[in-house]
């Protein structure tokens, strides 16, 4: 939805600064947009440095990959359904 919206008002900018400022509003469109683009970039890199740091804070570190048998995750499994038995008694 807020895409359609965006694309609404990105034309209606787009058509407002061509017929107030001819040829060149154009001109002005693209070099507005390529702004907000690249704002845009740096804040979603700076959000995920942030994000980095609280998953290193936190212990999660997704480089380790979990190889696990199939045996070894069912009894994991039974394991946790039986703590949850055990709980709820």
């Amino acid at each position: 939805m807020y895409f359609i919206i965006g694309i609404i008002i990105s034309v209606l900018v787009y058509f407002v600064l061509t017929l107030t400022m001819g040829g060149i509003g154009g001109l002005v469109f693209l070099l507005l947009l390529t702004g907000m683009i690249g704002y845009l970039y740096g804040e979603i890199e700076r959000l995920k440095e942030r994000l980095q740091k609280i998953e290193k804070l936190n212990g999660i570190d997704e480089t380790k990959e979990f190889h696990a048998s199939n045996e070894e995750i069912e009894k994991e499994l039974e394991q946790y359904m039986d703590s949850e038995e055990n709980k709820r008694e």
